[in-house]
């Protein structure tokens, strides 16, 4: 080991520049005593970059000279010698105007000399030993508290360790009184575990609160614990082990015949049975409900206030939105409601009813916006705002909620993107914007994690790219650029994986609902996200990493691809298995165009089986069309028979024809594919016939069943392109001259009209707007159940 001498300190200055200008050095030792409480950097490599700092003055000299004698004291075993000089320089920089740092010193002392002196009372007796514990007990609380301030909890599982072993060792002295007491303070830290979403550690903690409150002299707690306990069990998706706690507790609370204890186990049962896919949701809400009415009669008896009856509400409510089934929006709303109705009959609300009323409009303007039409829009964004006017009332008193502020502006900004009305566009922009501020402080101060961050910013990109007329490449770098910051949270954070999915279908879904076409170097970023979340799929069964396997072959025209993953989609237990054979079909339809003009090698299968027809008959009936026009346009090639030819045209013409009499639960493009397909008919039709009395081509008309009613093509025009009606303009022109002609004179004629016709055939996929149908077919089963951005 290298001794550290103040002369390792001395040299020049270094600038050292980031975008936003000159780093400060607090900020860099700032990062590095993060790094080093996280387990990013070992404490030797962590002593070596802080002695190669930067030093900019004698103050800052001597700063890092104690913390690097601290972190060598350390390394050379001597907790005792180093506990010292963490707390002298903690006590020195209590005043300082940097507050982070001395919470990073004494959450390093509490690291890396915590066990020492929890050690070192072992040695002591009963009198010195637990007021040392409990000490200790209070330094990991304090330590938990600064954790979720500076968003470190990779920190988290070593203080639960840490936590418990020092209430064993309180426990082991055999002191009821002082027992309760650390029994209490673990309790209270559970509870900040839970509310921070930290549940691994809180049911770590709380299983051993269980076994020792379960003692005669400790029972006090039991009951209160064990229900927190399947609270956690409930968050974790032990759904039976929970119950199987909360029964007990609904027995036991009914043996005392104490209603306030059976209303909340009834609560939690409702949330438990909520959260459980596999329980019928009538009895999920009838818990709900019942729960409500209990703490009606408490409050009627005056053993429950109002603010009971409204957290009821709400706890049902949100229980519903967090299980993430749109069929559960309208009854969320409902249980919101009724929560939002006992907080507008009180008048001066203090902070945490005020706090309790904020989450209801949040859950309100959440809901809301998954409904996704005009007015809900509107509602949710009314919700929305007034949340945001009760973080203000919250803030004037004197507590600070930036990390709300900044996930209302965030929730506003993902409203405003997703709805199709363009006036709430510019508002999610500006949301975004305000939120992207707030979150890019908080994020230097280490109060928000990188995703939350770059989840605005990706917003952000979005909504530009949609209100955009023609995106210009900033707009793709900047997309480009988030997408690549995504990627070094893999390891680390799971949540990156489906959020770099959703936006990669973000992306090409308005690339197609534009019309536009995304930039080559955007594609190839996507083929190298498409090739790590290959290996995603693997581990996890989200259905939008799964679903977002199907993006790029779509993108990039690998029908065989698409083929192979999408088949593989089809027997997938999640919604996609109703969305994969019709993408595989549509991959399959695509192969067959590609093969029309490869000569006698190429075969055509067709893409539509039973499956197909179940899942979509609109796009059986549009494909079956568009497969008989490639097979008789492929076959023409080959044998340049005008009777087969005319046979062709004439069943494509019936089969496109039927397209118009096929129903469609799913209305995207239906429209678009009907005008296609029934001007296409027209054609075909027109030209069938004309082979067939100008050249005297045989149509094989027993092969086919009669001409479906005729379906005017001119009710289409106005939504058809300018290119589609063009062709079909000059296709028409030249039956005219077919159709006039003698035989030998209307042969050029002829050729240019099978021309347009190959030329259509090429094209209407376009015009019918078919890959934007399915990806819209294939959003609408990867939103069945939403995902709850950060």
């Amino acid at each position: 080991m290298i001794s550290l001498s103040r002369e390792d300190f001395k040299g020049d200055s270094t600038a050292l520049v980031s975008a936003r200008g000159e780093v400060k050095l607090e900020s860099l030792l700032n990062v590095t005593l993060r790094d080093i409480l996280c387990a990013s950097l070992s404490l030797d490599d962590g002593l070596s970059a802080i002695q190669n700092l930067a030093i900019g003055s004698s103050g800052n000299d001597e700063l890092l000279f104690d913390v690097a004698r601290a972190i060598e004291e350390i390394l050379l075993r001597r907790p005792g010698l180093a506990n010292a000089k963490l707390t002298e320089l903690s006590v020195r920089l209590a005043f300082s105007e940097d507050r982070i740092l001395p919470e990073l010193l004494d959450l390093l002392d509490t690291r890396y000399t915590n066990g020492f002196r929890r050690t070192e009372t072992e040695l002591l007796p009963d009198i010195e030993a637990i007021p040392a514990l409990l000490d200790i007990l209070g330094q990991l609380s304090q330590a938990v508290l600064s954790t979720f301030k500076l968003n470190m909890r990779p920190l988290l599982p070593f203080l639960c360790d840490e936590i418990l072993m020092t209430l064993d060792a309180i426990h082991a002295r055999g002191h009821p009184p002082s027992t309760d007491l650390a029994l209490g303070e673990v309790h209270y830290l559970t509870s900040i575990l839970i509310e921070e979403g930290f549940y691994v550690g809180a049911e770590l903690l709380l299983n051993r609160l269980m076994q020792i409150s379960s003692l005669p002299e400790h029972e006090a707690l039991n009951f209160e614990a064990t229900h927190d306990y399947a609270c956690v069990l409930t968050e974790l998706g032990m759904y039976k082990e929970a119950r199987d706690y909360l029964l007990e507790l609904e027995d036991y609370a009914r043996s005392e015949d104490d209603e306030s204890k059976l209303a909340a186990v009834v609560l939690q049962l409702a949330v438990n049975n909520t959260r459980d896919n596999e329980i019928p949701y009538e009895k999920a809400r009838a818990l709900g409900d019942r729960a409500a009415g209990l703490y009606g009669r408490l409050i009627a008896t005056g053993k429950a206030t109002k603010d009971d009856l409204g957290l009821a509400h709400l706890v049902v409510g949100s229980s519903i939105l967090a299980n993430g089934w749109r069929e559960g929006v309208s009854e969320a709303i409902d249980r919101l409601r009724k929560g939002l109705d006992v907080y507008m009959d009180e008048v001066d609300l203090a902070n945490d009813r005020l706090m309790h009323m904020f989450k209801i409009l949040v859950g309100l303007g959440f809901a809301h916006g998954l409904i996704n039409n005009h007015e809900s829009t509107e509602r949710s964004l009314d919700y929305l705002e007034r949340a945001k006017t009760i973080i203000s009332n919250v803030e004037n008193r004197g507590r600070p909620l930036l990390t709300e502020l900044a996930a209302v502006e965030n929730s506003i900004g993902w409203v405003c993107l997703t709805t199709d009305s363009d006036e709430f566009w510019e508002k999610g922009t500006d949301a975004f914007r305000h939120a992207i501020k707030i979150r890019e402080d908080l994020f230097s101060k280490g109060s928000v994690s990188e995703i939350e961050l770059l989840g605005s910013r990706l917003g952000f990109a979005l909504s530009q790219f949609r209100n955009a007329e023609h995106p210009d490449e900033t707009v793709n770098r900047q997309l480009r650029e988030i997408l690549v910051q995504f990627v070094p949270l893999f390891p680390t954070d799971s949540r990156a994986f489906p959020e770099v999915a959703i936006a990669t279908y973000n992306i090409v879904w308005l690339a197609f609902r534009h019309g536009e076409e995304i930039s080559p170097r955007l594609i190839r970023l996507l083929e190298d996200i498409d090739r790590m979340l290959s290996d995603a799929r693997i581990q996890d069964d989200s259905i939008f990493i799964h679903g977002a396997s199907l993006l790029l072959p779509l993108v990039d025209s690998s029908w065989n691809t698409l083929r192979k993953r999408a088949s593989r989609l089809a027997t997938h237990k999640s919604g996609l298995s109703a969305v994969g054979p019709v993408i595989a079909a549509m991959a399959l339809a695509k192969m067959n165009l590609d093969a029309v003009g490869l000569g006698r090698t190429a075969t055509m299968t067709s893409p539509v089986d039973e499956t197909v027809r179940a899942i979509d008959r609109l796009m059986a009936a549009y494909w079956t069309g568009q497969t008989s026009l490639a097979k008789t346009v492929k076959a023409y090639y080959e044998n340049k028979d005008y009777s087969s030819l005319a046979t062709g045209l004439y069943g494509a013409a019936i089969d496109l024809k039927n397209v118009a009499a096929a129903d469609s639960d799913f209305l995207e493009s239906v429209e678009f594919i009907k005008a296609t397909c029934v001007s296409l008919s027209d054609v075909l039709l027109r030209f069938a016939l004309a082979l067939e009395n100008q050249y005297e081509a045989q149509i094989d008309r027993d092969k086919f069943d009669e001409m479906p009613e005729s379906v005017s093509s001119t009710q289409y025009q106005y939504i058809l392109a300018e290119d589609w009606l063009g062709l079909m303009k000059i296709a028409d022109a030249y039956l005219q001259m077919v159709e006039q002609s003698e035989m030998v004179q209307a042969k050029p004629y002829l050729n240019a009209v099978f021309s347009n016709i190959s030329r259509a055939l090429r094209m209407m996929d376009d015009v019918a707007m078919i890959e934007r149908r399915l990806l819209s077919m294939l959003g609408e089963v990867m939103n069945l159940r939403y995902y709850l951005r950060p």
